[in-house]
């Protein structure tokens, strides 16, 4: 019997020495790791990168989509901001038009339930919450990771 683990998913698709990091504002964020958000909506495209990114959750929180939120997760969550919560790959990013459409053009079906029409859909799987957020100077969009903060991040996914 093999004593060795299994190494995360996103170590099988990318070294992690290409890791970029994403973005994200609350409670988008939190939810790519706790419910089930698979679709990371943007109006631009990001760029040919495909591999590892992880989260970041800026310190200025969408506060219209807090609100949205039920209040049970409201009080019960506390939505990280101003550091990288979690690791998830990136697979795919395509246009909503991408998704389908009838002979007249008209949509026929989004690619996930968390897509937008008229957006880029940034495609994640494997999603990994970190134990502890990671604080981090943050940028917009997809942007390169230091030596530091990487190895902050990689301390906790073992």
């Amino acid at each position: 019997m093999s004593t060795a683990t299994t190494p995360s998913p996103v170590r099988q698709l990318t070294p992690l020495s290409e890791l970029r990091v994403l973005s994200v504002k609350q409670p988008w964020a939190w939810q790519i790791f706790h419910d089930g958000k698979d679709i990371e909506n943007r109006l631009l495209p990001i760029g040919n990168y495909r591999g590892p990114v992880a989260i970041f959750a800026p310190a200025h929180p969408d506060v219209a989509a807090l609100r949205q939120l039920p209040s049970s997760i409201r009080r019960e969550r506390r939505f990280e901001v101003g550091a990288v919560i979690g690791v998830a790959n990136l697979v795919d990013s395509h246009d909503a038009s991408w998704c389908g459409a009838d002979e007249y053009g008209n949509a026929l079906r989004m690619c996930s339930p968390w897509a937008l029409r008229g957006q880029q859909h940034l495609v994640l799987t494997d999603p990994i919450a970190l134990r502890e957020p990671v604080e981090a100077r943050g940028r917009r969009g997809l942007w390169r990771v230091g030596p530091g903060l990487l190895g902050r991040i990689l301390e906790q996914l073992g």
